[in-house]
């Protein structure tokens, strides 16, 4: 029976897994972790522990073997038992042994039992799929950029001219060089052409508008004369007035009470609605019940869960006498 693995699934779902007369495992859980020299990223966990001390039976490891097994309590605890004899047999023989996915086990010089979890395995759920990630550190040395260096650019001023057909001597043109100051005064005459050509558009389309929006306003004040003047001629003359609607609305019902108390005598009646209005409250008689006695209501409503949540509020003030009242009574 291979018991290493019911012990490897009942640390998925539980915190302590104990094998009878042999000890017990405890899982706790690790968060992630970064480790900066080797640049690498490890997924939470839960990390694995063994406690020799822990060895009484909780039965959740025999009862798991049972009901997979389908074996009776007592098969499957024998079951344990013989594991834990094939354990101890391999730890007296080898001084060591490996349960599955589970750890390592050996001898420690004080013959005491050295427990080595098994890192590969994460028993966290919620970190299934999760693997351990390598990363690279980003080398952020910035790179100089050379600037490439201006050169003059050489301009021809003029075009040289045909060669004449006289053998008289030609005067051939002199190259001049484009300084910087001509440059920048090539730029201020451009830029001052540019301006002048916004500056003009600017102006025509402030005129377009203008002269927009004044058609706009004649037109509107040429409507509203032709308005007035109908208005001045026309009369309204009512021959048959409209006659009256008289209209029935039906009264709101108000059938849920919060009542504050039953009175035998209607004068202690009347005494504690005017006590309660005192208070604030809209406390009026609601009429007589079947026993003769006169209640008194804090307030009465129409919806019956505003009054449900009158008698809340007014429980929580320390009126735990107060009670709901559904329906009418007889005046």
């Amino acid at each position: 029976m291979q018991v290493a693995a019911y012990i490897s699934d009942l640390l998925y779902r539980h915190e302590c897994v104990v094998i009878p007369n042999f000890g017990a495992f405890i899982s706790r859980r690790v968060p992630a972790q970064y480790f900066e020299s080797t640049h690498t990223l490890y997924p939470p966990k839960k990390g694995l522990s063994f406690n020799e001390q822990i060895k009484q039976n909780d039965g959740l490891l025999v009862n798991y073997i049972s009901t997979v097994e389908k074996l009776p309590y007592e098969d499957a605890m024998q079951e344990i038992r013989n594991y834990v004899r094939f354990l101890d047999h391999e730890m007296d023989e080898k001084g060591e042994i490996t349960i599955h996915k589970v750890g390592r086990f050996t001898r420690t010089a004080e013959n005491a039992l050295s427990f080595t979890p098994m890192y590969l395995v994460n028993y966290l759920p919620e970190a299934f799929g999760l693997s351990m990630q390598e990363t690279y550190a980003i080398d952020r040395t910035a790179v100089p950029v050379e600037k490439p260096t201006p050169q003059p650019v050489a301009s021809i001023s003029k075009m040289e001219p045909a060669p004449s057909k006289t053998n008289e001597p030609v005067e051939k043109p002199v190259r001049q060089l484009e300084t910087p100051a001509s440059r920048s005064a090539a730029w201020v005459r451009a830029a001052a052409a540019v301006a002048i050509l916004v500056a003009g558009s600017y102006a025509g389309l402030y005129s377009y508008q203008t002269q927009q929006f004044n058609d706009a306003v004649a037109v509107e004040e040429m409507a509203n004369e032709q308005l007035k003047s109908k208005i001045q001629e026309a009369s309204f003359f009512i021959s048959t007035p409209l006659p009256s609607v008289t209209m029935e609305v039906a009264p709101i019902v108000k059938n849920y009470h919060v009542v504050a108390g039953a009175f035998r005598d209607p004068a202690n009646a009347d005494k504690k609605v005017t006590q309660l209005k005192a208070l604030g409250y809209d406390a009026e008689r609601i009429g007589v019940n079947k026993y003769g006695l006169h209640n008194v209501a804090y307030a009465s409503f129409a919806e019956r869960n505003d009054a449900i949540n009158e008698l809340y509020r007014i429980r929580k003030q320390g009126n735990d006498g107060a009670w709901l009242l559904s329906g009418s009574l007889k005046k």
